[in-house]
């Protein structure tokens, strides 16, 4: 009788203290994290104030980007969902249906850069702006004398740059004069720069077909098939690790790796972006998202209220640092100054309509791995199809999703 009173009071306790964690919710959480550079030490440095003031802990889950949305999609589809992510717009557009609202989460009128769902809710907390850019490598840059402008003088060609950067083909300690990522939206900024809007009326008709942009899709083409940039980039997915070997002029990446190339062995900096009829670059960012059947969905919205808090922003964006979305943060961009205001004035001389026309692009599900590809077929030497055709498929490919 004794044993039996004594099963039924642990049963009871059991059953008690789970009602418990019930009504007090997850005491620890999940998110799914990649760095580009110092940021994931920076966000442990939050998770841990979090867990002292609020004592929930939050377990940061790092992966390699080029891995990052299919464990993402993983984890979703085997009902392991992170309560919390890392996220870019394009993840934001691919699983949308998978990510909590934000409606009244946070004051969504301080900050820009916001991503919505098909209900105009608000679904990521914006934690940083990104921009195109071109880094230089200084060292082979002087070496061989090749000449580029400084931020205030008079902005190049793209056929003066090419003149200047083919200095460094066929030298000895140069695999090529440079190297673009290997995602599409790095070569996007082009066709704006030739003054081409990828849609006339968004999902209906584009002017992908177009004299400029064949003109400019050909132009990359031709950069490949001579040797101007790299195919290696298609190889390794990772031009960040190519450029970081010092045998490359340039590199046609994002502000955030103004951190990440903090320790080069080599001389480098950013430098105005060569223009066409217009100077232009392409805008993203990053954001923090929560995810639907995670378990915790309130304890992960708590967080984000928290995250969105001015002080608790500041300190990530200062302690990476990032181009903050955050209207009126007082951000200290320090040793990276200089840098940071190349993009900064990238930025400045983009025309909202590009902006815009790129905002109605990222909103095509499963667009980035379209675009991709068409750069990809692009730089393949075994490409037999014209810059035309290459477009032609883009445009029947991005209209057939919106079908």
């Amino acid at each position: 009788m004794k044993k039996l009173v004594l099963i039924l009071v642990t049963v009871l306790a059991a059953f008690f203290m789970i009602g418990c964690n019930e009504e007090e919710g997850e005491d620890e959480l999940t998110m799914l994290w990649w760095s580009d550079g110092t940021e994931g030490f920076v966000m442990q440095t939050l998770l841990n104030r979090y867990e002292e003031e609020t004592g929930v802990k939050i377990t940061l889950v790092s992966t390699p980007y080029n891995e990052y949305e299919q464990r993402l999609a993983t984890m979703i589809s085997g009902g392991q969902a992170p309560h919390l992510a890392r996220v870019t717009e394009g993840h934001l557009n691919n699983f949308q249906d998978q990510i909590l609202s934000l409606k009244d989460v946070f004051d969504e009128d301080q900050f820009k850069n916001l991503f919505f769902n098909n209900d105009g809710e608000v679904i990521g907390l914006p934690m940083d702006i990104t921009a195109n850019g071109l880094f230089v490598n200084l060292d082979l840059l002087e070496k061989y004398s090749v000449n580029y402008p400084e931020l205030g003088e008079e902005v190049w060609t793209w056929a003066e740059f090419e003149t200047e950067m083919n200095k460094l083909k066929d030298k000895e300690d140069v695999t090529a004069p440079g190297i673009f990522d290997h995602q599409a939206h790095r070569f996007m900024p082009l066709f704006y720069q030739n003054g081409v809007t990828l849609w006339d009326t968004p999902y209906t008709v584009s002017n992908l077909k177009s004299t400029e942009a064949v003109a400019t899709l050909q132009q990359l083409m031709d950069w490949y098939d001579e040797g101007f940039l790299s195919d290696q980039t298609y190889v390794v997915k990772n031009s960040a690790a190519e450029f970081r070997n010092g045998t490359y002029g340039f590199h046609m990446s994002g502000n955030w790796n103004v951190s990440a190339y903090q320790s080069l062995t080599f001389d480098w900096t950013v430098v105005p972006m060569p223009k066409g009829e217009n100077r232009a670059t392409i805008l993203g960012g990053k954001s923090m998202a929560a995810f639907a059947n995670s378990g915790a969905e309130d304890e992960a919205k708590d967080f984000i209220a928290w995250l969105s808090e001015g002080v608790n922003h500041d300190q990530f964006t200062n302690g990476v640092p990032y181009l903050t979305p955050r209207l009126g943060a007082e951000v200290n961009y320090g040793p990276y100054a200089e840098q940071y205001n190349v993009f900064l004035d990238e930025i400045a001389n983009t025309d909202n309509m590009y902006i815009t026309d790129w905002l109605d692009q990222v909103m095509i599900p499963g667009m980035y791995p379209i675009i991709n590809l068409l750069v990809e077929n692009a730089a393949d030497p075994n490409n037999t199809k014209t810059a035309l055709e290459l477009l032609t498929q883009l445009e029947t490919d991005l209209k057939g999703i919106m079908d």
